[in-house]
Formats: C-alpha cells, structure tokens, sequence
C-alpha cells in the first residue's frame, strides 16, 4: 500500500495511508492535523517505501524511551544483586552435610576421654544450645541466601535486556 507525507507546520512530514483519509493524527510537535479526504490524500506526496519504513522503526516515542531507561534501571540493579551474591560464594566454603559430619567426626575423634566427658556433662545441664548457632549450619544458610541473590540478580539482567531489546526493536505505533 503507498504512503504519502502529510506536511505539518513545524516543517516535519508524517507518512499517512490511504486508509487513514479523513482521520486525525498528532505530530511530533504535538499539533492534531486533520488527514484530506481520499481524494486529497492521492494529491498528497508519495513518500518513497524505504524512507517510510526507516522513519517507522528509527523514531523514539516516550513509552520506548521509558522501557528503555526503565531496563537499564534495572540491569544495573540486577547486576548489583548478582556481585553481591556471587562475591558472597565466592568468599564462603561450600560446606555440605557430608563435610560437616565428617568434622565432627573428626573433632570427636581427637578429643580425649576427659574432654570427651565434660563435652557430655555440659550438653546434659544445658542441652545442644538455640537452633543455629552452629557456625557450620550458618555458613550453609548465608550460602543458601547468596545463591537466591545471585538467581534473581541475573533474572532481573536478562529481564532487562529483554525489555532493552524489545524497545529497541520494537515498532512505532501511528496514532490514529
């Protein structure tokens, strides 16, 4: 279908369609301009289709720009998330049940028969002592809380990129 430039005061065409005759559409500078009947619009200057299809896809809009600074927002803060968990990794040992039995094992191994026996006098007066306290049992769960930071830090990036790609690409819609 051919397009033809509807010329705005402020000196800027808009491509329009034939179908568009007798509607009106914004310009970039915000003016309403009524669209001639059919007749009017064939009076019109054809634009040519590969300078109709550059402007559709090139120009910016508020919503794109949005979406698009939106999305670097939140890369940014995905990728904030993400450092702070992977550097949390990064620092901590990866202790697993199997290791920390094997620590104990070891620790009770090496204790004498008097160490041995006070160990079991204070457990009986005082019991094992609040869940957690363990710095074993706390290593994993400060792990277990840095790998969800690092999930959801390359989440919201690849979200964002998403989104950044999307307004980049995406089309301009012609008011009608």
């Amino acid at each position: 279908m051919s397009k033809y430039l509807l010329p705005c005061e402020c000196g800027k065409g808009i491509a329009i369609d034939v179908k568009q005759a007798g509607q009106q559409i914004a310009c970039e500078c915000g003016k309403l301009l009524e669209v001639p009947t059919l007749r009017g619009v064939r009076a019109l200057q054809p634009v040519q289709a590969s300078e109709a299809s550059s402007r559709k896809t090139n120009e910016w809009n508020a919503s794109r720009g949005m979406i698009f600074a939106g999305s670097l927002i939140l890369f940014v803060i995905g990728g904030t998330v993400s450092f702070f968990g992977y550097d949390g990794l990064r620092g901590t040992p990866n202790i697993t049940r199997e290791l920390e039995r094997a620590s104990f094992d070891k620790s009770i191994e090496e204790m004498s028969l008097d160490e041995t026996y006070e160990t079991w006098k204070r457990v009986r007066e005082h019991g094992l002592g609040p869940r957690g306290q363990n710095v074993l049992v706390n290593i994993r769960a400060f792990r277990a809380g840095r790998q969800r930071m690092l999930t959801i830090g390359i989440a919201l990036c690849v979200v964002s990129l998403l989104g950044a790609i999307g307004s980049m690409l995406g089309r301009r819609k012609i008011s009608a």
